[in-house]
């Protein structure tokens, strides 16, 4: 058995909540929105358990200028 909700939410309201966001805020809205959220949830998984490892700044930025 499933229950319903009905919401009504202006999109002037909405917009007024999003740009009362700070920066990263909107970056992890983005994120969800496009879909990429999930992809670097995963990813952020994989690292705090050590199935991968980062690169360093050095390792990085290597054979750049």
């Amino acid at each position: 058995m499933g229950v319903g909700v009905m919401v009504d939410l202006k999109v002037e309201d909405i917009a007024s909540s999003i740009k009362r966001m700070n920066n990263e805020d909107r970056e992890t809205l983005l994120l969800l929105l496009s879909g990429e959220g999930k992809e670097i949830a995963k990813r952020m998984k994989e690292i705090k358990s050590k199935k991968v490892k980062t690169l360093t700044r050095q390792e990085t930025f290597k054979d750049v200028i």
